[in-house]
């Protein structure tokens, strides 16, 4: 089976999820009693993953997905499972993956998956960061704001006021703190050029 993977997903080069009985458990955990797995069959299962890589969905439901109908020796394993490649996390598709307990016919737990389009971005909500504060900027704009002409009852001038606050205030972060991560990355690599210059020239 693991050369018939192989076979099918190598030459893909896009997003895919499998989904199926794959009768080999990926670690000792996945299963409980009976005879524990040996390296060689973990052995197989990872390096077909490794190779096309493929990892495990988050999945709802039961987690042992079989299970022995043996009276004398009950056994319970996760042969069952979702998997998904790099593309697909990397393209950060959606899905929903839920296994269902096991009915009276069958010893397999019957997998769902559904797949649907990304949602629509929500807006953020706005966050007020106290490092704002510290900027000298920062209380010229709330004044500048706060100080606006707006007719009407005191809630309603209240209302149109922090409205008002809200657009400065975001624009206010864009401009001075957007792109921190890239900026302290800047500031790092000028740090070490300067300790870079110094130590090069210990006289300076």
């Amino acid at each position: 089976m693991w050369e018939k993977l192989l076979e099918l997903g190598r030459p893909l080069n896009m997003p895919w999820i499998i989904l199926g009985d794959f009768n080999c458990v990926k670690s000792p955990t996945e299963k409980q009693l009976g005879v524990p797995p040996t390296w060689y069959e973990l052995k197989d299962f990872a390096d077909c993953c490794l190779a096309l890589g493929l990892h495990d969905a988050q999945t709802t439901g039961c987690y042992y997905t079989w299970y022995s109908n043996s009276d004398s020796t009950r056994v319970w394993c996760k042969l069952d499972r979702v998997l998904l490649n790099n593309d697909w996390l990397e393209a950060g598709l959606h899905y929903t993956a839920h296994f269902n307990p096991p009915g009276c016919l069958f010893d397999h737990s019957p997998g769902i998956v559904s797949i649907f389009d990304n949602p629509a971005p929500k807006p953020k909500p706005f966050r007020f960061f106290n490092t704002w504060a510290d900027h000298p900027d920062f209380i010229p704009t709330v004044e500048g704001r706060w100080g606006l002409n707006v007719e009407g009852t005191p809630q309603f001038r209240l209302c149109r006021k922090l409205k008002a606050l809200k657009s400065s205030l975001k624009a206010f972060n864009n401009l001075h703190y957007s792109h921190i991560s890239a900026r302290a990355k800047e500031a790092d690599l000028a740090l070490q050029d300067a300790q870079t210059h110094l130590e090069s020239n210990p006289e300076m």
